[in-house]
């Protein structure tokens, strides 16, 4: 699938050490998926697609387009230290964690007879 990759606007955040990214990506047939959007926009920007993270991907109904703002870190360490976690795993960069089912507890409760 080809990505009709436009840049916005580009902004370097040097407190957080990224480049803060619009783009406009643009397709032919259905809308790509996050992975397919990262690589389209590094390759645009010239970057790792490791060290780029979609925060924001706005699909309007019927426009073969989607806005993005995008994050691009120079390296993975500055990546995981700035971004949320939840972030990181839905750009499937770092494993999901299981969450732990509790176990019903047995409740018995007294009953009142009848007098």
């Amino acid at each position: 699938m080809t990505l009709d990759v436009e840049i916005l606007s580009k902004n370097d955040n040097k407190l957080l050490e990224r480049q803060e990214i619009r783009v406009l990506v643009g397709f032919s047939a259905q809308t790509p998926n996050r992975k397919e959007i990262r690589e389209g926009i590094s390759v645009k920007i010239a970057a790792n697609p490791d060290n780029l993270v979609l925060r924001e991907v706005v699909n309007e109904f019927g426009l073969k387009q989607v806005k993005v703002l995008a994050h691009a870190y120079s390296d993975a360490e500055k990546l995981k230290k700035n971004e949320p976690y939840y972030v990181l795993v839905r750009d499937g960069l770092a494993p999901k964690k299981e969450k732990k089912k509790k176990e019903k507890k047995a409740t018995v409760k007294a009953r009142k007879e009848p007098k």
